[in-house]
């Protein structure tokens, strides 16, 4: 019958060109995320370059479908086990399942952590485990020699660069670290000693400090954190201090210049830069950390 005929033909026309439609827009959304850019807020970069073989497998894969059609013999028939492809609407319904979450996900995920989402988890990085314990400064007498007369001292060996020397600096002599590299030196006493007391420079997000804040004067750097990909996306904080009053925007991107201190409080040091200025800058090319 003739509606019987173009209801086959409608059927085997869906063959055909849904896989290859579905395969093509999955290989877009792989491929524009990753020349986009917009892949560093969602992937290690580690991981990144299987977001391009996989786009390009699939629009190679649609290419195929494309130019070398395959037959449709298998849900046009009522022996075909396939009873949702059989019909019309069953593979439209297949397709849109398919193909709705993804192109959701691309149109409206957001281009970066949010406000409220950073607020509250750097507000439980402030609750950072305690520092560790200072290491012992004993020093272990010389042995005496064989006939008990006491060794003679032994000469001066050359002076060992500075721990700092050994650091990445700006032009301007300031120590360049990350906003990690405060937290961990907090809990670390060797590394903590590279810092205190020197001039560093940083950059991260601004956010208003409203946990320990009692003078006013202090703000936190925040930047996300990334082990694998955006699910496991944490951001971490470090604590500035500012005499200068501040307007400036929540969440916009500053570069802080200042002197690293590490003071005790609440039984723990607490990374604490004095800074001597706070400038808006640019974001950096990756604004995660790894």
């Amino acid at each position: 019958m003739p509606a019987l005929d173009g209801a086959e033909s409608m059927t085997k026309a869906f063959s055909r060109w849904l896989p290859c439609a579905t395969l093509f827009a999955w290989s877009f959304i792989f491929l524009y995320f990753y020349f986009s850019g917009r892949i560093h807020t969602l992937l290690h970069p580690i991981f990144r370059p299987f977001a391009l073989v996989a786009g390009s497998i699939m629009l190679l894969l649609a290419a195929c479908f494309l130019f070398i059609p395959a037959t449709a013999e298998c849900c046009t028939d009522e022996s075909c086990g396939h009873a949702l492809g059989r019909g019309i609407g069953g593979r439209l319904l297949t397709f849109l399942i398919l193909l709705l979450p993804m192109c959701a996900a691309a149109a409206f995920s957001p281009g970066g952590a949010g406000a409220t989402r950073a607020a509250a988890l750097a507000s439980s990085a402030a609750a950072a485990n305690s520092a560790a314990a200072n290491t012992s400064s004993v020093t272990e007498p010389a042995l005496p020699t064989q006939d008990g007369s006491t060794p003679a001292p032994q000469p001066a060996q050359a002076q060992q660069p500075e721990p700092t020397d050994y650091l990445k600096k700006s032009k301007e002599g300031n120590i360049i670290l990350q906003v990690i590299d405060l937290l961990y030196a907090a809990q670390d006493t060797s590394l903590r000693g590279d810092f205190e007391n020197k001039r560093v420079e940083f950059i991260g997000q601004y956010m208003p400090d409203t946990v320990n804040n009692a003078n006013g004067k202090r703000f936190k750097v925040v930047r996300m954190l990334m082990v694998c990909c955006a699910a496991d996306a944490r951001p971490v904080a470090a604590v500035v201090e500012s005499d200068q009053p501040s307007s400036i925007p929540e969440m916009s991107w500053v570069k802080v210049v200042g002197d690293a201190t590490f003071p005790i409080e609440g039984g723990r040091n607490l990374a604490v830069v004095k800074a001597k200025s706070v400038t808006v800058t640019d974001p950096p090319e990756e604004t995660m950390l790894y």
